[in-house]
């Protein structure tokens, strides 16, 4: 009777150490497996002047804008913005991710040219535009300027070329406005302690066209977003 239930008894501890056996080979082949790799991201590609040319539609609320990039690296642009109208061409290129303009020809921007300044005795200022008037209807408007700590004043040529001076303070300089288009031009000293008789004359050269010069366009999700600081505006093209 003794010998049945010793081999009742060994079989369970064989089995014990069976079962011992195969957790321990279990857990060991578990930490010896591999880890599964986790599944590669996707990475866009890079924009290129391949992937990014086309035609561009950068219209909204009173903007009309369109940007053509073309696959050779040249472009042509157009901006309606009140009363201004702006064009462009030149060349592309997207350097880290973002894309520049660059106008060609240079541009050359409009101008006032001093004629003559004859000095005037009873003092005061005044200006006669030789070409003008600028815009039909509207009067010309300067820049009065005074120290580079001192805000500035605007003030209208009378139809006689009288300039007022606010508060009858003297400028040292003056810069003519260029109507609709956000240009200033370098100021027109005024020296002397006399008044001043000016004629000076108004040379468009460029006017219209839009002078870029790596003119930044950063890309948000497909759309090309160019930041026109000197027009308050934030054009947005996108893929027509």
């Amino acid at each position: 009777m003794c010998r049945p239930l010793m081999q009742i008894g060994l079989g369970k501890v064989r089995l014990a150490i069976l079962l011992a056996l195969l957790f321990s080979f279990c857990a060991h082949s578990v930490a010896q497996a591999p880890a599964t790799a986790a599944p590669p991201q996707s990475v866009s590609p890079a924009p290129t002047l391949a992937s990014l040319a086309g035609r561009y539609d950068g219209g909204q609320m009173e903007v009309g804008a369109e940007l053509l990039l073309k696959p050779d690296g040249h472009f042509e642009y157009e901006l309606a913005y009140g009363a201004m109208d702006e064009e462009g061409k030149g060349t592309w290129e997207v350097r880290d991710g973002v894309v520049f303009l660059t106008s060609v020809p240079v541009v050359v921007p409009p101008r006032f040219v001093v004629e003559s300044d004859v000095p005037e005795p009873k003092g005061g200022l005044w200006i006669k535009i030789s070409n003008g008037p600028l815009m039909e209807g509207s009067r010309q408007r300067v820049y009065l300027l005074y120290g580079p700590k001192d805000e500035p004043d605007m003030a209208e040529i009378a139809d006689d070329g009288h300039v007022p001076l606010p508060g009858g303070r003297k400028p040292t300089a003056i810069i003519p406005e260029i109507p609709v288009y956000p240009i200033m031009q370098k100021p027109i000293p005024l020296t002397g302690t006399g008044g001043h008789r000016i004629v000076m004359k108004f040379e468009k050269n460029d006017i219209g066209k839009a002078d870029f010069r790596a003119q930044r366009l950063a890309i948000e999700d497909g759309v090309l977003v160019m930041e026109r600081r000197d027009l308050g505006l934030k054009l947005r093209f996108r893929r027509r």
